[in-house]
């Protein structure tokens, strides 16, 4: 379990949210079951310095002028045009409940499928398990080693992990794979010249129509009658 972080906080003062931002501090809530709520406010420069891994370990909540408690980072809310937080939410755990979080995945060892030529394609840095605070782990290995050949995939059912942890997602969704590289996908086109010899016809000059098939009328031309034959 990695090092515990302490976040500082203080009671929320009596503004609106847009004034506390203003002020340099991000709104947020503290609530878990059994307790009652509590709006506070965190300072958004020593927030923004937390590590994004952080948001799936335990860390300690510090309110000015009441007791410390273990939390998780719950949600946090980001203005996706400004890039500033919003609002933050803290779920206050109990060490005897079950939580629910997402944890890193980390991706060790070189797939041999990728030096002969194959192009890794990652679906998931994360996973969301479900077990007790202390069994929380730092992150998920992924070892790339398991594959060995194009076209071959890794599951969230290959993952391992402690008998403790309950992984919530499909067993058979995929997490990374190998495909072909793209430009191996795309199938070859049948060039002009051969499409139109195929047809029997002479490959036209630039500007000018193909002509027709040998054996065949042009179109507007009638073919010569039996008359005109015995001329």
């Amino acid at each position: 379990m990695a090092r515990q972080l302490t976040i500082k906080a203080k009671p929320r003062e009596d503004k609106k949210p847009n004034a506390i931002r203003r002020e340099g501090f991000i709104p947020a809530t503290l609530y878990g079951h059994g307790f009652e709520s509590k709006s506070i406010q965190i300072n958004a420069r020593a927030f923004a310095k937390i590590p994004h891994k952080a948001y799936s370990a335990l860390n300690q909540l510090e309110i000015e002028g009441d007791d410390n408690c273990t939390v998780l980072i719950k949600d946090v809310q980001m203005d996706p045009v400004k890039d500033k937080f919003l609002n933050i939410e803290f779920l206050k755990i109990r060490s005897d409940e079950k939580v629910k979080v997402k944890v890193s995945l980390n991706f060790i060892g070189h797939s041999e499928a990728v030096v002969a030529g194959g192009v890794l394609v990652v679906s998931h840095n994360e996973v969301e398990i479900q077990c007790l605070p202390q069994d929380i782990p730092d992150s998920i290995e992924v070892n790339l080693e398991e594959i060995k050949e194009i076209g071959q995939s890794i599951h969230i059912k290959d993952l391992k992990v402690s008998s403790a942890v309950n992984l919530l997602q499909h067993p058979d969704e995929i997490l990374v794979k190998v495909e072909i590289p793209k430009e191996h996908k795309v199938e070859e086109e049948v060039p002009v010249e051969e499409a139109l010899a195929v047809e029997g016809a002479a490959v036209p000059a630039e500007g000018e129509a193909a002509a027709p098939a040998e054996g065949k009328p042009e179109a507007g031309k009638k073919e010569e009658s039996a008359k005109d034959k015995g001329k």
